[in-house]
C-alpha cells in the first residue's frame, strides 16, 4: 500500500512538473500571457480533473457533466494544458496560443474550445456565472430527479476576481440561496499585476465568506492531499456553498522567480524556464512535452467514466420511453421550444403602458412552458414581474423548485448569474430592472452577446417620460449605446401588441441575446385596421402608415413611445407634405432583412426625419448626413426632474414643437 501511494505521488508530481513546463512553453511561445497564476492554481486544477470532475471523455457537452469555471480567464494556459491531458486539445493547439483563429485564445471562449464552459472575460463575472450554473443544476435536479441531474459546479477564482463587486454580490446571493453543490477554490497567491495584494486589499476573506453563509476551509494550496480532503468535505456539505481558500505564492516552483508578482502577466525569461525545468528534473531542451505515462495515468479512469455515461444515457432513454410527461418536460427543457405559447393580444383603443404587457406575457409563457426562470433587481412592481413571482414562487434554500429570483439591488450580478443559467442550459431566463440601470449590467450584456446567450432583459422606464425621478433615472444615451453592442437584439415596441411580438421573438432565440425596452407612461394600443399589422414588427422596421397624398415626400422614423407621436405629427403635416411613418422598433432585425426591403425603407427620395427620446447621434445611419434633406429630433443633453409631460415640453418632444420645427426647416 505504501509503495502504491509513493507511485501515485511520484506520477502526480511528474504530471505537475510537465504541466508547468507546458504552461511555460505555451506562454513563452506566444510571447504573451500569464505564467505565475497558472502555476499557483495548478495543484488544485490537476487534482480536480484527475480525481473528481465528472465528464464524458468523448462528449464535452454531455448534459450531466460537472461544470468547471475558470474565472481568472487570463490563466488560460492552465486550462488549455489540462485539456491536452483530457484529450480535447492537441499540443499543436498550444503552439498556436493567442494566435488568430486558434482554439487557444488569450481568454477561454465558450463554443470555441471543447471543455470551456463559459467566456468569463474580465475578472469577477466567472464567479457569478458559476452561481448561475449551480442554480440551474438545483432547479433541474428538483424537477427531473437526482438520477438524471446530479452534478457539481466547481469554480476557480483569484485575488483579483473576489475584489470585483460583481463577484461579491454573487457570493452573497449564493450563500443566501444555499447552493450546496457549488464548490469554489480561491487561489490566494497574494500577487497581482501591480504588486502584492496587500497594497490594495486587507479583507479577511474567511470572515467574508462565512458572513455570507458559505462553508469555509483553509488549506495549503500546494498540498494535493489537503486539496483532495477539502474537496471531499465540500461535497458532503448539504446546506451551504463551499469555498476552499488555498494559501499560496505566485509562480511556485520557479527557479528564482517564485513569489515574484512580475510572473503574473508575462512570459518567463528563457533562462528562467530552462532553470525551472532543471529544478523539476526535466530536460530543458524539450518543449511542449507530455509523456505517455503521464497521459495514460490521467486517462486510466476513462473506461469507468464511459460506463457511467452509458448507464446515465440508458436510464434517461428508459424514462423517456415509459413516462410521457417526463419525455415532454425533458424535450421542453432541452429544446426551449415556446411554439405552443399563446402570447396575449391587446385591444385597440386602450391606453396602456407597455410595461403593463409584461405580466400577461409571462403568464402566457407559464401556461404552457414550465422552464422559464427569472427575476427583477428589487423592482418587481415597477417591472411588472410581481405576478410571475407569486405564481412560480421564489427560489430559495428551502424552495429549490421556485423559479423567481429575488435579486435585490444587484443589477450586475443578476446579469452575470443569468448568463450562467443560459450557459448551463435547460432553462429560459430573463432579468428585469430600469433601463437607466443597464449601465450597471452592461458588462454582462456584452459578455452575453459575445457568447450568443439567449438571455432576455426587460428594461422599463425607458426614457425621459420617467419624469420626476430626474436625469439620474432618465435614459438618454442608453438606447444608442445598447445598439452598438454586436449580436444584441434591442427591441423598443410601440404598443402592447408589439411587446408580445418582441417577447415571442426574444424567447424563441437560441443564439441571440435580447433587451426589450418598455414605457412607464401609457401609450395607445394602436388600431391595426388603420395602421399596418403589428406582425410587421418582425421586420425590425416597417411602414406603419404610408404615403397618402401629393406633395414633397417625408419619412418620419421613430421607435417605441415616439411612434404614436410620429403618427400624430403626420396628421398635422399632411396639408404640407406627403408623409409616411416608419416604425424602427428593432434596428438589428431590420439589418437582417433583404437589401431590396431595406432600400424601400431608407433609400427612397423622401426627406427623412428621426424622432426618438434619446440622443440623436446614430440616426444619420438611416436619415443620412444631408443638412438639407434630413433632421434628427431627440435629446442631446441630460434629462430634467419634472412630470413627464413637462419634461417632454422642455425638450420639444411634443406634437406642436415637432411640427413647427419641421415646417420651419422644410417649408
Amino acid at each position: 500500500m505504501a509503495e502504491d501511494l509513493m507511485t501515485k505521488l511520484d506520477i502526480d508530481q511528474k504530471s505537475i512538473n510537465q504541466l508547468k513546463a507546458l504552461i511555460m512553453d505555451t506562454v513563452r511561445g506566444a510571447n504573451s500571457g500569464h505564467t505565475g497564476g497558472p502555476f499557483s492554481s495548478l495543484d488544485f486544477t490537476y487534482v480536480l480533473y484527475n480525481d473528481f470532475l465528472k465528464y464524458d471523455p468523448d462528449d464535452s457537452l454531455w448534459f450531466d457533466r460537472d461544470r468547471f469555471v475558470l474565472s481568472p480567464g487570463h490563466e488560460s494556459a492552465l486550462l488549455y494544458s489540462i485539456l491536452c491531458l483530457v484529450g480535447w486539445l492537441e499540443i499543436n493547439d498550444l503552439k498556436k496560443f493567442r494566435q488568430l483563429g486558434s482554439k487557444t485564445p488569450g481568454h477561454p471562449e465558450m463554443g470555441l474550445t471543447p471543455g470551456v464552459e463559459c467566456t468569463t472575460g474580465p475578472l469577477g463575472q466567472g464567479v457569478a456565472n458559476a452561481v448561475g450554473m449551480a442554480v440551474s443544476e438545483s432547479i433541474l435536479r428538483e424537477r427531473f430527479g437526482k438520477d438524471i441531474i446530479d452534478h457539481y459546479t466547481y469554480l476557480l477564482h483569484s485575488d483579483g476576481d473576489i475584489q470585483e463587486p460583481v463577484a461579491q454580490g454573487a457570493v452573497a446571493i449564493a450563500g443566501h440561496w444555499g447552493l450546496n453543490r457549488l464548490i469554489a477554490y480561491y487561489d490566494a497567491n497574494k500577487a497581482q499585476i501591480s504588486g502584492k495584494v496587500d497594497r490594495s486589499d486587507s479583507t479577511d476573506y474567511k470572515m467574508f465568506y462565512e458572513s455570507n453563509g458559505w462553508h469555509v476551509q483553509e488549506i495549503d494550496g500546494q498540498d494535493r492531499e489537503q486539496i483532495r480532503s477539502a474537496i471531499r468535505i465540500a461535497q458532503m456539505e448539504i446546506e451551504k456553498p463551499s469555498i476552499i481558500i488555498g494559501h499560496n505564492v505566485i509562480a511556485p516552483g520557479c527557479a528564482t522567480m517564485e513569489g515574484d508578482h512580475n510572473t503574473h502577466g508575462a512570459p518567463l525569461p528563457p533562462e528562467e524556464i530552462s532553470a525551472t525545468k532543471q529544478k523539476m528534473n526535466l530536460d530543458p531542451e524539450k518543449f511542449y512535452n507530455l509523456s505517455d505515462d503521464v497521459i495514460s495515468n490521467f486517462r486510466e479512469s476513462y473506461d469507468y467514466a464511459r460506463q457511467e455515461v452509458a448507464s446515465w444515457r440508458k436510464n434517461l432513454q428508459d424514462k423517456l420511453n415509459i413516462d410521457d410527461t417526463f419525455r415532454m418536460d425533458w424535450e421542453k427543457s432541452q429544446k426551449g421550444d415556446l411554439s405552443s405559447v399563446e402570447f396575449p393580444k391587446f385591444n385597440s383603443g386602450e391606453n396602456l403602458a407597455t410595461r403593463k404587457a409584461w405580466g400577461p406575457i409571462l403568464d402566457s409563457i407559464c401556461d404552457s412552458f414550465d422552464f422559464l426562470v427569472g427575476g427583477s433587481a428589487d423592482l418587481e412592481p415597477s417591472n411588472v414581474t410581481e405576478g410571475f413571482a407569486k405564481r412560480v414562487k421564489d427560489f430559495s434554500k428551502t424552495n429549490k423548485s421556485g423559479r423567481n429570483f429575488a435579486y435585490g439591488v444587484r443589477e450586475f450580478p443578476m446579469g452575470a448569474i443569468n448568463n450562467g443559467i443560459a450557459q448551463h442550459g435547460g432553462l429560459k431566463v430573463f432579468g428585469a430592472t430600469f433601463f437607466a440601470f443597464s449601465d450597471y449590467e452592461r458588462p454582462a450584456l456584452r459578455m452575453r452577446a459575445l457568447q450568443n446567450l439567449p438571455v432576455v432583459s426587460e428594461y422599463t422606464h425607458d426614457s425621459i417620460y420617467v419624469g420626476e425621478d430626474g436625469p439620474t433615472h432618465q435614459p438618454i444615451e442608453h438606447l444608442m449605446a445598447c445598439r452598438t453592442i454586436p449580436n444584441l437584439m434591442v427591441f423598443r415596441p410601440a404598443d402592447a401588441n408589439e411587446v408580445s411580438i418582441a417577447a415571442k421573438l426574444a424567447f424563441s432565440y437560441s443564439d441571440l441575446a435580447s433587451i426589450i425596452l418598455l414605457t412607464r407612461q401609457k401609450l395607445p394600443v394602436l388600431d391595426r385596421e388603420k395602421y399596418a399589422s403589428y406582425n410587421n414588427f418582425e421586420k425590425g422596421a416597417y411602414v406603419i402608415s404610408d404615403y397618402e397624398n401629393k406633395g414633397p415626400k417625408m419619412s418620419l422614423f421613430a421607435s417605441g413611445s415616439e411612434v404614436s407621436l410620429a403618427l400624430d405629427v403626420k396628421q398635422k403635416l399632411m396639408e404640407y407634405f406627403n408623409v409616411r411613418v416608419v416604425n424602427f422598433g428593432c434596428w438589428e432585425l431590420f439589418e437582417m432583412q433583404s437589401e431590396s426591403y431595406k432600400n424601400e425603407i431608407i433609400h427612397d427620395s423622401s426627406i427623412k426625419i428621426s424622432i426618438e427620446a434619446g440622443i440623436t447621434s446614430g440616426w444619420e445611419r438611416y436619415t443620412g448626413n444631408s443638412q438639407s434633406n434630413a433632421l434628427n429630433i431627440g435629446i442631446d443633453s441630460y434629462g430634467e426632474s419634472a412630470p413627464g409631460a413637462k419634461v417632454a415640453e422642455h425638450f420639444g418632444l411634443t406634437l406642436n414643437h415637432i411640427t413647427d420645427r419641421i415646417k420651419s426647416k422644410f417649408s
